[in-house]
């Protein structure tokens, strides 16, 4: 067993089906996985709930989830295979693409209409049960840690956008 399964399995007490941790379980648990297996700085919400801050070249692409099976499709030709999230929002349903700032990060006038770049410090929450709208589209792969370029997302994106 590698070391990052080891880290993996150290919390399957706690482990819902998905292999992340069960929704009925404590803040500090999701806090302690998130942390320790994938790097990511989370924190916790006075409700309980748990949010990803992206800091440290952590960024997130934003699109309608209901024009998002072409983008999806082509992250997946292109071996793009980072964490997505499912979360709802009062302009509807939207995917959080999570990726790693590879250079500068380019204006919202530069981005298809419909599509937000977050970056530097935004807070994007994750499933627990507070959040129990807010899902994995595709969870983090804890034998693939690293994410996709924020370039490689973009390119994508604007391909399928435009």
């Amino acid at each position: 067993m590698t070391t990052v399964e080891q880290q993996f399995h150290a919390f399957q007490p706690g482990l819902g089906e998905s292999g992340l941790p069960s929704m009925d379980r404590a803040g500090d648990e999701r806090l302690a996985f998130y942390r320790r297996l994938f790097g990511w700085p989370v924190k916790p919400h006075r409700d309980g709930s748990v949010a990803l801050v992206l800091e440290n070249g952590l960024c997130a692409v934003v699109i309608p989830k209901l024009t998002s099976d072409r983008v999806i499709r082509n992250l997946d030709k292109a071996e793009c295979h980072g964490p997505v999230l499912d979360l709802p929002t009062p302009r509807g349903a939207r995917l959080v693409i999570l990726a790693e700032a590879d250079g500068i990060v380019p204006p919202a006038n530069l981005l298809p209409k419909g599509v937000e770049l977050l970056h530097s410090g935004a807070v994007v929450p994750l499933p627990s049960a507070q959040n129990f709208l807010t899902g994995w589209f595709r969870p983090p792969d804890p034998h693939q840690r690293w994410l996709p370029s924020l370039g490689a997302v973009l390119a994508i994106v604007q391909t399928c956008f435009w």
